[in-house]
């Protein structure tokens, strides 16, 4: 790292402008400079007609307390920026931007950083997209900052970012493994270990990090002492090749309302090794919530959502979080497995919601306590790995298979086991009853998950016993006043028709080749593999006619829920016609059920719809495949070869079917066949529509 230049005049400026040990610089003036690195050379910057037009003016500058720096809104500066100088506590210096257009570029060179801070004190950096792209990977960021000096630093803000493109490294093994750590869209570091002074005041929020390699945001390393106050909030991160959130060195960190989609994924994608979603490390009390990770890819053991690793004091607490399919679970407890101490930090992980995310894989000798969590699991087992001094309590568990184990130290009470699953010997207050959860399996994001409230007559309702250590509120905001079992204490709700048949999507039935893990058509992991049905001709977005309907074939990404399992939804179908028109499929031998068509003026009609099962290469009478592919998706073998998750051991089709209607009347609603919204035997609705 180029530091020495840098640190040496840093040094000296340190006490002056740092605002911490000496007489602020309030007195000087603040100044504005503006660069627009596409106008012509000359300009002093001093103000917008005569701007800066290089990186490397910019650098040349000593900057104060309340100086700002704005870059021409739709331009390109290439090269480093690497800002000199400190603002002081409420007087930062600000690079920003000005004018109309896309946020302006600092393209960096394919260096180590794009934009690097040393020592630097009361810094924002907003409004940019920093990019740095390279034609290999190596050891790179977009946003670096190092601590590498004793004294303390304060101040550090970075916020409403675009950061994408950065040529990080992917692998976490080899002779290179050193690079993951420090590769990232936004890296913070205090380096060597134990002697740079720690950051009072971390802000990083409302950024937008994509098609990083090695991760998204990273704090690496501890310094002297923690860092404090640090918020990383509201961001938004994916398709990066390795974590989405690590929080190194700090105390009290808070995480929140967050969203990590398609880890191990984008332009430089993940290697081998292992990541995970969110997750603290060397740090004391560290609170994670109202955050999603969904879709990461598989690696060596990791990928799950939430991880507490090596070196944590106190609490590691995970509360109000939502995850779906991720190729790792739920939670990784690794207190014991770094080259930090395992203090025994008390896990909590309390009122989050997985769908489809149904491991815990906890081998910490370390209080773990799981308090009211719903897994509502459709395709995966649930798969528990836990160790003494375990309590799991008032959780709902919605699975076709799994296993509990048990042991000295382990102890269940008054959980919820529905779906195929046994629960285990010791929970005297176990419900085996169906739990009754609205919409199981519909949810679209942390913000869309009111399928896992309880209906009215759910055993879960109001039956949740008291335990140490929950909070004062439920996922959804409710107080605990009345408890009940799992993520949801308020009142019941009621049964509800889905508006649309998207809304009632319950089931990932196809699986991108490059993610195939994420699928669950059946309760062994298959699934359509998305890009044999395009080349088979149903392709994302576009219109496909059958039968004479016209649909839009999967109006969502890969590996999000886009088909309804038929457990007797009522869904709104509008529409005059001759006939109902339907795309879906049968699993595991069913190839018919019985739905019903209700019209506006009341009357119903029983009709049979009949698919072919997922594996037939030909439709039942009067049906019609509509696209098959000589191979299908299944969990990948090795975590580092999605190839690994094709298999030619039959290929799968896509199947349509009309029923004929009343056509003086007009659909009002549509009812599927009685089932269970677990990926079990039965019918799979794509779509539906009145044609004719």
């Amino acid at each position: 790292m180029r530091l020495t230049p840098r640190l040496a005049l840093l040094t000296a400026l340190v006490a002056a402008c740092a605002g911490l040990t000496a007489a602020p610089a309030q007195a000087a003036a603040a100044r504005n400079f503006f660069v627009d690195c596409q106008a012509a050379p000359g300009g002093s910057g001093r103000d917008a007609a005569r701007p800066l037009t290089a990186l490397a003016q910019v650098n040349a500058i000593v900057f104060r307390a309340k100086d700002t720096v704005k870059f021409r809104a739709g331009t390109v500066c290439t090269g480093r920026l690497e800002p000199l100088g400190s603002g002081t506590a409420g007087r930062p210096v600000t690079f920003t931007s000005y004018g109309a257009g896309p946020k302006p570029i600092i393209q960096g060179d394919g260096g180590e950083w794009a934009v690097h801070l040393v020592d630097n004190s009361h810094v924002t950096i907003e409004k940019l997209h920093i990019t740095n792209p390279a034609p290999v990977t190596g050891k790179r960021t977009g946003v670096q900052y190092n601590s590498t000096t004793a004294a303390p630093k304060a101040g550090l803000v970075l916020r409403d970012l675009e950061i994408s493109d950065v040529a990080g490294w992917g692998d976490k093994t080899g002779a290179n493994a050193s690079w993951f750590a420090y590769s990232a869209g936004i890296s913070i570091q205090a380096l060597p270990d134990g002697v740079p002074g720690p950051i009072d005041g971390i802000t990083i929020t409302g950024n937008y990090i994509h098609d990083t390699g090695g991760g998204g945001i990273k704090i690496s390393r501890k310094g002297n002492d923690y860092h404090r106050n640090v918020l990383i909030a509201r961001n938004t991160i994916r398709a990066v090749g390795g974590d989405g959130i690590v929080v190194h060195a700090s105390e009290r960190p808070l995480v929140e309302h967050n969203l990590f989609d398609e880890g191990g994924a984008g332009k430089y994608p993940y290697i081998d090794g292992n990541f995970a979603g969110m997750w603290p490390i060397n740090s004391v009390d560290p609170i994670f919530q109202y955050n999603e990770v969904t879709r990461q890819r598989p690696t060596i053991y990791d990928s799950t959502a939430w991880d507490c690793d090596g070196g944590i004091k106190g609490t590691c607490l995970y509360q109000y979080n939502y995850s779906h399919d991720n190729a790792g679970g739920f939670f990784l407890g690794c207190q014991g497995c770094t080259e930090f101490p395992n203090y025994k930090a008390t896990a909590v992980l309390r009122f989050n919601i997985a769908q489809d995310d149904c491991r815990i894989a906890n081998t910490d000798n370390a209080p773990f306590r799981v308090y009211n969590n719903t897994f509502f699991c459709s395709s995966q087992k649930v798969d528990m790995r836990l160790n003494q001094d375990t309590r799991l309590v008032n959780n709902i568990f919605y699975a076709a298979h799994g296993a509990f184990p048990t042991g000295t130290g382990i102890t269940y009470d008054a959980n919820v086991y529905h779906g195929g699953i046994t629960p285990p010997a010791g929970d005297a207050r176990g419900i085996t009853g169906d739990p009754g959860l609205a919409k199981p399996g519909t949810a679209t994001g942390a913000g869309d998950v009111d399928g896992y409230k309880l209906l009215a007559g759910s055993p879960a309702l109001g039956t949740g016993v008291a335990v140490e250590g929950l909070g004062a509120r439920d996922y959804f905001g409710n107080p605990l006043t009345t408890l009940s079992r799992g993520a949801y204490s308020g009142g019941p709700v009621a049964a509800e028709p889905y508006r649309r048949i998207e809304d009632a999507y319950n089931n990932v039935g196809v699986s991108s080749d490059l993610n195939p893990n994420t699928g669950g058509l059946s309760t062994s992991g298959r699934s359509y593999p998305g890009q044999g049905l395009e080349r088979a001709g149903l392709v994302p977005g576009r219109a496909v006619s059958v039968l004479g309907a016209s649909f839009v074939w999967h109006p969502r990404p890969y590996g999000w829920a886009d088909n309804v399992k038929a457990a007797g939804q009522t869904i709104r179908v509008s529409g005059k016609g001759a006939k109902l028109v339907l795309l879906g499929t049968g699993v595991f031998k069913v190839r018919e059920g019985e739905f019903t068509v209700t019209y506006t003026d009341g009357s119903a009609e029983a009709k049979t719809v009949r698919f072919g099962d997922f594996w037939d290469a030909s439709a039942p009478s009067g049906g019609v495949v509509v696209a098959r592919t000589d191979y299908h998706n299944i969990t990948q073998t090795s975590h580092k070869n999605p190839a690994t998750g094709q298999t030619r051991e039959s290929g799968v089709s896509v199947f349509g079917y009309a029923v004929p209607l009343d056509p003086g009347k007009t659909v009002a609603s549509v009812t599927l066949p009685a089932g269970s919204p677990l990926a079990d035997a039965g019918l799979h609705v794509f779509d539906m529509k009145v044609t004719g």
